[in-house]
């Protein structure tokens, strides 16, 4: 069931009737019996996947529990008796036996994560290597898994809380039920955002009172996020496809006006999708964490990210990274270095290397195909040159008396890291890594061929769907200038109740009128949802 359909309008508001109409402490229940309809409404094979992870993090929570109320126990029990390098060992040891519930708590789980994703990725170069140095053309079998709905953001999620028991960030939920759905929530099963157990919970347990301006609030938050998904995204995606696989053909500034509508696209895509996700959410009165916070108005690379899908970068910056760069291989490697005459190369070490494995992830979360790996890789390149640049950067603005704070070099930043980051993007788009570069290729040859009038005519971009996708991405544009001040809902909020009203109407009839609807259109493709 799709997040723009009837259907599921339909069965949010039969959820929010049950569930403010039931006692308070029953509203919980409600939530975990909808979050499990709707799983099942969109696989009930997916039953299995979600179930063992619920399931094994669990048992494997209150496992690495239990170790720890042992060792208060016995050391409460012994004080007395045992001496310090005993009580020290003691400690090493059950801390030892939790890491491995630990471990085989994160192998059972990312392992199916891996099987499902990269299994046919592996079969197709062992089949390769199979073929190249022996000759065997007994191909094995691809698998054609169907990834189950959501499985890569309730994984992350729940491993998140796995490894945060284990480090004694919160204690373990004891109510298998309310654990259930933690991990299930609906709204953010399809593409996240990725929560956080102590911050997502309390929000999930409490009793709420039914509350008419926050019903609004959400109504409005989803009509926005429907307006960017099937006002700009989807009525842009039939373009981009057909000018890059007719790259050869429509080059030059086609493919560069193709990158820049891609862009637009995946924003209004997954962008639009959570905000879906966050309305109806909010209209329960549970808070997720944002995830976009105006990435085109980043002004370097590493602000981008911090920007954009803020909760997976957030979740491998604490998960990988920072134990990464605290890893004593990865210490000593930089002591090292620094020892032996290449100080600056030793202080990068502990940064890089994670950084590294940071955006190897990253990329490989994305797809199994080496492009997503390829992708992540450049983004770790251009983090890592903007940053090794920057005194150089100082030095000429310095040397120039420009100002880093005026308009023009604001502007100046804002430009370059938007356009590295859409050519980046070519990598989505692209079947494979050298089609990727022959299509940047590509953009830097025949301008003078383009005309406009083969967009309209030839690459599924009509010139009335032109226009309204110009229009709605600058609504969006301003919107997002404006948000930088403030919620934008609430200053609609403090307007007369008539224009609350009227600014609503609108923005329902530009989604019922210029949303893009029709034969072949996909209802239930989000980008993100894939992944």
């Amino acid at each position: 069931m799709s997040f723009i359909s009837i259907g599921f309008a339909l069965f949010v508001t039969a959820a929010l009737i049950v569930y403010y109409t039931v006692p308070k402490k029953c509203q919980w229940i409600v939530l975990l019996i909808a979050s499990y309809v709707f799983y099942a409404i969109n696989g009930v094979m997916n039953f299995i996947y979600i179930a063992v992870t619920t399931v094994s993090a669990y048992v494997c929570a209150a496992l690495i529990e239990k170790k720890g109320t042992e060792q208060k126990e016995y050391l409460k029990a012994n004080k007395d008796s045992i001496t310090k390098d005993e009580k020290k060992s003691y400690k090493a040891g059950i801390k030892k036996k939790q890491k491995r519930i630990l471990a085989l708590g994160l192998i059972l789980n990312f392992g199916i994560l891996v099987y499902l994703k990269y299994a046919d990725w592996s079969i197709a170069y062992i089949n390769l290597f199979r073929l190249s140095f022996f000759g065997r053309t007994d191909f094995i079998p691809f698998k054609n898994f169907i990834l189950p709905l959501g499985i890569s953001f309730y994984m992350f999620q729940t491993m998140g809380y796995l490894i945060d028991i284990y480090y004694g960030k919160y204690e373990r939920e004891h109510n298998f039920l309310k654990f259930a759905l933690f991990v299930s929530f609906f709204p953010q099963i399809v593409q996240g955002p990725i929560s956080r157990f102590g911050e997502l919970a309390p929000e999930l347990y409490k009793e709420t009172a039914f509350d008419f301006d926050r019903i609004r609030s959400g109504f409005y938050r989803i009509m926005w996020g429907l307006f960017k998904k099937l006002v700009i995204a989807d009525r842009l995606a039939a373009f981009v496809r057909e000018t890059i696989a007719q790259r050869d053909t429509y080059r030059g500034l086609y493919i560069l006006l193709a990158v820049f509508m891609y862009s637009m696209q995946i924003y209004g895509d997954f962008s639009g999708g959570i905000d879906v996700a966050l309305g109806v959410a909010e209209m329960f009165g549970i808070r997720l964490h944002e995830n976009f916070e105006r990435p085109f108005f980043a002004k370097s690379i590493s602000e981008y990210w911090q920007r954009w899908h803020i909760t997976l970068g957030t979740w491998f910056k604490d998960y990988i990274f920072y134990p990464l760069s605290l890893n004593k291989g990865i210490l000593k490697a930089g002591k090292f270095l620094r020892e032996h005459g290449f100080e600056k190369l030793g202080k990068r070490i502990p940064i890089y290397v994670p950084m590294f494995m940071v955006w190897f992830t990253t990329g490989m979360w994305h797809g199994s195909q080496n492009r997503f790996v390829v992708w992540g890789l450049f983004n770790c390149l251009f983090i890592i040159l903007g940053t090794e640049f920057e005194p150089l950067s100082l030095k000429i603005v310095e040397k120039f008396k420009l100002d880093e704070g005026s308009f023009c070099m604001r502007a100046y930043r804002v430009f370059k890291t938007f356009w590295l980051m859409s050519f980046l993007r070519i990598f989505d788009i692209s079947s494979d890594v050298p089609s990727a570069f022959n299509a940047f290729r590509l953009i830097f040859t025949d301008w003078r061929s383009f005309r406009l009038a083969r967009v309209y005519e030839e690459l599924s971009l009509p010139k009335e769907d032109f226009i309204v996708a110009v229009i709605a991405i600058l609504v969006m544009f301003i919107f997002d200038l404006i948000q930088r001040k403030g919620s934008v809902r609430k200053r609609i909020f403090t307007l007369p109740v008539p224009l609350q009203w009227c600014v609503l109407s609108l923005l329902i009839i530009a989604v019922s009128v210029f949303g893009y609807y029709g034969p072949g259109y996909d209802a239930g493709s989000f980008i993100y949802g894939a992944f």
